[in-house]
């Protein structure tokens, strides 16, 4: 066990809590009368309040989705008297807002309060590491940076949060770390957004038509033309070819470019837990897995 064991045992944990509170979710947001991708974001913004946000601080993180589409959710979140207008397309939380929120919430974490997955001394100790851990990650040097696990951490429960919502919480933090690993391993190439999500699709398609291309980031919220254009400017690297103005296909070069901004992200993210000794990293990826495997079960 190394290392490098350490993230996909965080990721696996943290994707193992999902299916527990999902159907709360899903209820919350049928409630709140919320589409799914306003629903999401709305449960972002406690972590800028009560600062303004806009639709170009939200693409700091994510980098892939048009301002257009945030903008559009943005809006849209006024309009149901979540948001108020902080002047220059800039938002800030209501009083409905917050509320909603934490009625959205305060189920989710009585969801999964009750889970116990391990030994309440294996939870009490799984979630101090972990807090160590993010601790960590948030001391960490530039780069990477850390303002996605800033906002994260802001985030957090209220305090006497349970066991349970506190690992919830540590293992959401590490997550937003990566984000900030990943984010500082290619934006060094001076490419827009969508078009390093457009090369990571190529990396794992390797060649795909662009009515697919459209289809599979549509979520993204970009225009065709849009993603045209974000090919081209992989073209114009050489990072992609584009047949017959139909057919995207990675390059070798290209593959060689994501494949490095892969490995720059893992030597980021694993920076700050080089401190912590490997019987400590060993005892810590052990309890993760267990905690996966418990809530596989429940």
């Amino acid at each position: 066990m190394s290392l490098k064991d350490l993230y996909p045992a965080i990721e696996s944990a943290y994707h193992a809590l999902e299916p527990l509170y999902t159907p709360v979710l899903q209820e919350g947001c049928i409630s709140a009368g919320l589409s799914g991708p306003e629903f999401f974001l709305l449960l972002t913004l406690p972590s800028f309040h009560p600062d303004p946000i806009n639709a170009k601080i939200l693409q700091i993180r994510g980098a892939y989705t048009s301002l257009e589409r945030y903008e559009f959710l943005l809006n849209s979140l006024q309009s149901k008297n979540l948001l108020e207008s902080a002047g220059d397309k800039s938002y800030t939380l209501t009083a409905v807002g917050l509320r909603t929120i934490k009625e959205i919430l305060q189920p989710v974490y009585a969801a999964i309060s009750g889970i116990q997955a391990l030994s309440t001394t294996e939870m009490m100790d799984l979630a101090s590491r972990l807090k160590d851990y993010a601790d960590a990650c948030l001391a960490a040097p530039e780069p990477p940076g850390t303002w996605c696990i800033q906002h994260a951490r802001r985030n957090s429960p209220e305090s006497g949060a349970t066991i349970m919502v506190r690992i919830e919480q540590f293992l959401t933090e590490l997550t937003a770390f990566r984000d900030d690993a990943h984010l500082a391993a290619w934006r060094s190439y001076e490419i827009s957004g969508h078009a390093w999500d457009v090369l990571t699709l190529l990396w794992v398609e390797k060649s795909l038509p662009l009515e697919e291309v459209n289809g599979k980031l549509k979520r993204r919220g970009n225009t065709p033309e849009q993603t045209l254009t974000a090919i081209n400017q992989l073209v114009k690297k050489g990072w992609a070819i584009l047949s017959d103005g139909k057919i995207a296909q990675i390059t070798p070069f290209g593959t060689e470019i994501r494949q490095i901004a892969e490995e720059t992200t893992n030597r980021y993210y694993y920076i700050p837990f080089r401190s912590f000794s490997d019987t400590n990293l060993k005892q810590t990826i052990d309890l993760l897995t267990n905690f996966r495997r418990s809530l596989s079960k429940v």
